[in-house]
């Protein structure tokens, strides 16, 4: 028996280690336990559900081990086992007819974060930049929040996640902490013991909301409207630490003569709260420095998501937060270097052209639109699994029904 250390690959910022335990057995060795790393510095050997079954996946009588070929119609689920050469030169062959008849910008690849690692992520794109292939633009949350974000607080980071245990008040803004963020849990629960106040804001009532000390629940896609009532109350009632915002911000009295139009009357009217409630998160939160607001990636997902991290990020700056260790606003636990990225994936591979650009939040568009030249006429997915993440779903059922659309799935 011997242990082999790693870390989680899913789309999570934790990135939790773990320990497995490996037979090596006489044929092949055969993981058999499989549990959390305690010298882990974030997760502290605590792995989520999904992870904690590892094993059984790998070893599930359902994993799909060798390429299928499609037997009946498309949609029918109907497949055949063939050999991994026979996919490849199939697959090969195909391609090549599509590049020598309509170009090479006929071929896309669709990806997103379903395991997340630089190879996972970005060796691909050596492949597509050899190749000349359409290029995949956009997302349907993280460039959101970035650019939101990037739009208050420039390209820095948040604060540590970790350094929540520190703060005075902890505002959990449209994320449900307590059961998808288990690893950050015992550090709000660290500062709650040293006196912090824990709020949850959320359209729905959650295991979150239920373990926190006071509970908001505005209306879905209101958000913004609470953000600038509170800040309509921090103005009238003093609450702006105007050192900080004079040496650090820009525009408070553009943000300001907006705010005004927002008072608690028109914000409970629009979010579908009281009054007091506004008013009683407006005090709270201006009460118990530093506070530091923390969310992940629920609200950049709908239209003008980004909006909500470009105001949201305002509020810390506002209170003067940042000046306290534990203060500030927080949404993951990291972020990917970029010069590492183009380390693994070889932009100069492209040989000075630049590839067409197709975005995947119109992924129905462009794989229908007759108008398209060239059309999209092979395509790769793995890592995701669009059908079901991207919006508009029927329009991209219909375009993956097409006859003349060569469709290879790389899935577990």
């Amino acid at each position: 028996m011997r242990t082999v250390v790693g870390a989680c690959h899913h789309d999570c910022p934790d990135s939790c280690g773990w320990v497995v335990t490996v037979d090596d057995q006489p044929t092949q060795p055969v993981a058999v336990k499989l549990r959390g790393n305690l010298n882990h510095p974030y997760s502290a050997g605590e792995l989520c559900p999904k992870v904690n079954r590892f094993l059984e996946r790998v070893y599930s009588t359902d994993r799909v081990l060798t390429p299928l070929r499609r037997t009946g119609p498309k949609g029918s689920g109907q497949f055949a086992p063939i050999s991994w050469g026979d996919a490849l030169s199939e697959i090969g062959k195909k391609w090549s007819t599509i590049v020598d008849s309509l170009g090479a910008e006929s071929i896309m690849g669709v990806w997103d974060a379903g395991n997340q690692s630089l190879l996972a992520m970005h060796a691909h794109e050596r492949f597509w930049n050899r190749l000349g292939g359409s290029r995949m633009v956009d997302n349907v949350c993280g460039q959101a929040a970035g650019v939101g974000w990037a739009a208050t607080h420039g390209n820095g980071e948040g604060a540590d996640p970790t350094e929540v245990r520190y703060a005075k008040c902890i505002v959990l803004w449209g994320t449900n902490t307590r059961l998808t963020n288990r690893h950050l849990w015992p550090s709000i629960e660290a500062a709650r013991r040293d006196g912090a106040t824990v709020i949850c804001i959320d359209p729905l009532r959650t295991i979150t909301a239920n373990e926190s000390d006071l509970f908001v629940q505005p209306l879905p896609g209101t958000d913004t409207a609470l953000m600038l009532g509170l800040i309509h109350l921090w103005i009238r009632d003093n609450r702006i630490d105007h050192d900080y915002v004079a040496a650090y911000a820009e525009g408070f009295s553009d943000l300001a003569a907006e705010a005004a139009h927002w008072d608690p009357d028109r914000v409970a009217a629009v979010c579908g709260i009281t009054v007091g409630e506004v008013v009683q998160l407006a005090h709270v939160i201006a009460d118990a420095p530093p506070a530091h607001f923390r969310t992940v990636i629920g609200a950049e997902h709908r239209e003008h998501g980004a909006q909500f991290f470009r105001l949201l990020t305002t509020l810390p700056v506002l209170l003067g937060s940042w000046r306290h260790r534990g203060g500030g606003a927080s949404r993951s636990t990291g972020t990917f270097t970029r010069a590492i990225a183009e380390d693994v994936s070889h932009p100069e591979l492209r040989r000075g052209q630049e590839p067409r650009s197709l975005s995947m939040n119109r992924m129905g568009r462009w794989l229908t639109e007759a108008s398209l030249d060239p059309k999209v006429a092979g395509l790769l997915v793995w890592n995701f699994n669009p059908l079901v993440t991207l919006p508009n779903a029927e329009l991209i059922r219909a375009g993956l029904a097409r006859d003349d659309l060569f469709t290879v799935v790389h899935e577990q």
